[in-house]
């Protein structure tokens, strides 16, 4: 099949957002077999200097052309903001067998992505959402709406941390504050101190315990990126996963794909309840809170060779459940009417599959 991937393909970056979703959706579908055709709207956006007072016609005007001239089977749209919603009308008049659908990986109640999503799913075939939370129902107009886990690419995600012994850290934490400058925002800096996961992360930096922590993004601490990023967590074994809040069902950053698909140790807020996908004490370690969370970093420091057995379990797990070519077969088992009878024997995660 043909699919256009509309998306942020981010080449004002220069490659430091490498391992973003848009590019592991599309390889998936590529080592699937598909032709794809990477539409980068945001940068289409900024090339034309008439967008930017037309309210980007010019754009509209470009993915239309794109349409007619590559002839889809599926256009696949990836936080594409900037496509108008009569844009998308059209696509599906130019052909009435075409397949459009979006996935989403922002938490449903924040970021306005409800809004977003509720105004475009009329439009839409079908939604794939990195949060299995039943409100996601709210916006099921005559399709589906799908959970997805974060994709691990191990062309991307190619590390073993689990393998190396000699570790100058032991565990990694990252905040980015927004991918568009990669930098810390100064005039917020008020704000981002007063962040629950910095107020949270701050308490296990001084903590009395002998922590060796290697955390980025606040204290004056820039975020990391890119080939550094992995440089960065190779010299720890744990990595801890603290999501904004409010939490919802399965609701995780892509951090969990970096951290555990990079094979260090995975800690998990139990409420997050990917206990349910991940088993607890085998694959990744669960805690309650800060108290909770410190006592488990100090016994596994004590029992590292434990800890990353559990890294390994759960990079095993992830590269082969959440991998870019199974979660790619699963949009395209949605979108073209598999049962879900079907779905649940096929994949190695809980289907939530609301329609």
């Amino acid at each position: 099949m043909k699919i256009l991937h509309i998306s942020n393909f981010g080449d004002k970056h220069n490659g430091r957002l490498y391992w973003n979703q848009c590019f592991k959706i599309s390889n998936g579908f590529i080592r699937n077999g598909h032709n794809v055709y990477n539409f980068s709207e945001r940068d289409k956006s900024r090339s034309h200097w008439l967008n930017k007072l037309s309210n980007n016609k010019n754009l509209q005007k470009s993915i239309l052309q794109t349409v007619r001239n590559y002839n889809p089977d599926i256009v696949l749209l990836g936080h594409a903001d900037r496509i108008h919603l009569e844009t998308i009308e059209e696509i599906k008049s130019l052909n009435k067998d075409i397949k459009i659908a979006e996935w989403n990986v922002d938490n449903y109640e924040l970021d306005n992505t409800e809004k977003k999503l509720k105004a475009r799913t009329q439009y839409l075939d079908g939604i794939f959402s990195t949060t299995a939370d039943k409100k996601l129902s709210r916006c099921v107009s005559n399709n589906f709406i799908t959970f997805f886990p974060n994709i691990v690419d191990s062309t991307i995600e190619n590390l073993k941390i689990f393998k190396e012994h000699n570790h100058k850290n032991d565990i990694f934490f990252a905040l980015s504050h927004g991918v568009g400058t990669g930098k810390l925002r100064a005039k917020n800096s008020k704000k981002e101190n007063n962040d629950p996961r910095v107020i949270f992360a701050n308490r296990i930096i001084n903590s009395e315990s002998d922590i060796k922590c290697n955390f980025f993004g606040f204290n004056n601490i820039e975020p990391v990126w890119a080939n550094a990023f992995n440089n960065q967590i190779e010299s720890c074994y744990m990595g801890l996963c603290i999501q904004r809040k409010p939490q919802l069902k399965y609701c995780l950053s892509d951090r969990v794909a970096q951290y555990g698909g990079n094979g260090l140790m995975l800690f998990l807020e139990s409420e997050t309840q990917y206990d349910e996908f991940l088993i607890n004490r085998e694959e990744a370690v669960f805690f309650d809170g800060y108290e909770d969370l410190i006592k488990k970093i100090l016994y596994y420091k004590k029992n590292k060779s434990e800890s990353l057995k559990i890294a390994e379990a759960g990079y095993k797990k992830l590269h082969l459940h959440c991998n870019e070519k199974i979660v790619t077969n699963y949009f395209l088992d949605c979108l073209f009417g598999k049962n879900l009878e079907e779905l649940r024997l096929k994949y190695g995660w809980p289907i939530h599959f609301y329609s």
